[in-house]
């Protein structure tokens, strides 16, 4: 598998299914909950391998946060 090849929609509908879990569950910290549920949905190559090489997070595995953590605020608000 690529690089690239790990990134895609269903990493990302995994993504967001483990952080609406999450927030059932009663976390209320987005942040962290999309961090978590990218750490859990993404290839290690994706959010840990890439960062060992930054020395940080990754500008990927940040976006890769951030759009999680977007769409489940839209969601949130879809919901109100």
């Amino acid at each position: 598998m690529e690089y690239g090849d790990a990134i895609n929609s269903r990493a990302a509908e995994r993504a967001f299914a483990i952080a609406c879990r999450k927030i059932a569950d009663g976390a209320q910290d987005l942040r962290r909950v999309a961090a978590e549920a990218v750490a859990e949905a993404y290839c290690v190559c994706v959010v840990a391998g890439e960062d060992a090489v930054e020395g940080t997070l990754s500008a990927i595995h940040a976006n890769l946060i951030d759009n999680l953590k977007t769409r489940l605020c839209t969601a949130a608000r879809e919901q109100n």
